[in-house]
């Protein structure tokens, strides 16, 4: 698969090498095919503007522990804070952003367990992209892949976590319209995933919006987080929702959580 990402890139090689560190003689022979060493893949990465640990997955080497997520507790508790925040305005999207990025990283001793990780050599694609969505983004529980999946595509991709394990185990053929929301979630370029997969994928109709870009960030930014800290960004995106006035048109509010009779949320952008 990185072969054909490398051939749909068709960058020039001389500038490719001088970019990711990688030779130009490597980089032929990565275009011909021979496996790449995790060595490379740091270079590329920053020339794709890719994550590293994504480039593993899709080159089927295990990402170095460094790259891997920092709590596998924190991806349930993720959810409910892209949910929230996408529905604030772009400012307290910012916002909660900058909070995120500032938090520091614990230093204490990560729980030992067993990550989700699907087989690309049995179960072909599907596996690799499970594999982003649910290794690479923290999301190990497949209800909170799932959930994640749909309020990132604004509903456009709605699964049930019994369909995300049977896309990972290569049971649930994919298709076009999941390709395309699987880019959207992971923040990677419908045209690199169009090139991995061999689909075709139309351009979103609204490709000025930055909102999925944002929050495909916001989601591989809280993978270096802990579960708790996860919560207290979510408690701090909670705070800047505000009561939905009564009658208030539904194109112009987002609706968040109903509590004690009313609405709160936030306008919308």
């Amino acid at each position: 698969m990185l072969t054909r990402l490398l051939k749909h890139r068709r960058t020039d090689l001389t500038w490719l090498s001088s970019t990711s560190g990688v030779t130009e003689t490597e980089l032929r022979s990565l275009v011909s095919g021979t496996p790449p060493q995790a060595s490379q893949l740091d270079g590329l990465a920053a020339a794709f503007r890719l994550h590293a640990a994504d480039l593993c997955v899709i080159a089927g080497i295990p990402a170095p522990e460094p790259l891997t997520p920092r709590d596998s507790a924190a991806g349930a508790a993720v959810v409910g804070l892209i949910r929230i925040t996408m529905a604030l305005p772009s400012n307290q999207r910012a916002q909660v952003n900058r909070f995120v990025q500032q938090l520091p990283s614990e230093l204490e001793e990560r729980p030992c367990v067993t990550p989700l990780i699907y087989d690309p050599h049995s179960a072909g694609l599907g596996a690799t992209l499970a594999n982003l969505l649910c290794t690479n983004r923290n999301l190990h529980s497949l209800t909170a892949a799932a959930k994640t999946l749909a309020v990132l595509t604004e509903g456009r991709v709605y699964l049930a976590a019994s369909t995300i394990s049977g896309i990972g185990r290569g049971r649930v053929p994919l298709t076009a319209d999941l390709v395309a929301g699987f880019a959207t979630a992971l923040g990677i370029p419908r045209g690199d995933l169009a090139a991995i997969t061999g689909f075709e994928l139309a351009e979103p109709s609204r490709s000025d919006d930055p909102l999925p870009a944002e929050t495909a960030a916001l989601l591989w930014s809280c993978r270096r987080l802990t579960a708790v800290q996860v919560g207290r960004v979510r408690d701090e995106a909670e705070s800047m929702l505000v009561p939905v006035p009564e009658g208030a048109p539904a194109e112009e509010w987002n609706r968040v959580h109903h509590h004690h009779g009313r609405w709160w949320g936030a306008p919308r952008r």
